[in-house]
């Protein structure tokens, strides 16, 4: 009865609010932007449909993100078969230290949708690094959760080798190279033209994962530099196509 209780909470405190993604009409991005940054952490349904769908899209914000960027992405995925999601997380601490608490959003929200058998997680920037360093717990939860889940991830111009001092100072560890029950889409973009990679030494952006693929995005998107925050819409025009 308490657990029952509890994902009640959960349900009512978090899913159920005013914000609908269809509501965009590409003038008010900053507007909604602003508003999916003053969530609360945790899991957020931003799609007005119900939620028993089939598929689920994620989409985990970076460091000091203002929301805008995931607006046109968000809005672009959004179909009548699936449902969308913006996690809001704690980004000024350590991501790789975040893992448990977006692992419990995904199990309750797995557990709120009985016919879910495909989610598609989108992170950018900083929150590369929160799901990286949750994949290997992702993998295993989706396999005592007892369903058949696809688990689709796309890592969008993240940070997933960071500077020597944040990782000491977040006792980061290299996280595994291979990860066989997920399908992992890494998406850079060119370092020398990203506003965030620019001034490193290195691409921040490379790491070895085996069964990954890796793309690297076009300088220029819609007429515009393609720097750091364009690449999630970029990403997802590749992933629904007109």
């Amino acid at each position: 009865m308490r657990k029952k209780l509890l994902l009640l909470f959960f349900s009512a405190s978090l899913w159920l609010h005013a914000f609908d993604i269809e509501t965009f009409d590409r003038t008010n991005a900053f507007a909604l932007g602003n508003e999916l940054m003053n969530f609360s952490f945790g899991m957020h349904k931003i799609d007005s449909g119900g939620q028993n769908t089939a598929s689920a899209v994620v989409g985990i914000h970076g460091s000091n993100s203002e929301g805008y960027e995931w607006v046109y992405p968000l809005w672009k995925l959004n179909e009548e078969t699936n449902s969308v999601y913006f996690y809001r997380w704690d980004d000024q601490q350590c991501a790789n230290q975040q893992n448990k608490i977006f692992l419990q959003a995904v199990e309750e929200t797995i557990s709120y949708n009985p016919s879910l058998n495909k989610i598609t997680i989108l992170a950018h920037s900083y929150g590369g690094l929160l799901l990286l360093h949750s994949l290997e717990d992702l993998n295993v939860l989706v396999n005592k959760m007892g369903r058949s889940i696809e688990i689709e991830v796309h890592l969008i111009a993240a940070l997933l080798s960071p500077p020597k001092a944040l990782e000491v100072s977040c006792s980061i560890k290299s996280p595994p190279q291979l990860f066989k029950n997920l399908k992992i889409f890494n998406w850079k973009t060119i370092k020398e033209i990203d506003g965030a990679f620019r001034s490193y030494q290195y691409d921040p952006q490379d790491i070895r994962i085996t069964n990954s693929k890796q793309t690297r995005l076009p300088e220029n998107y819609n007429g515009k530099k393609l720097g750091h925050n364009w690449s999630i819409s970029w990403v997802a025009d590749q992933l629904k196509p007109e």
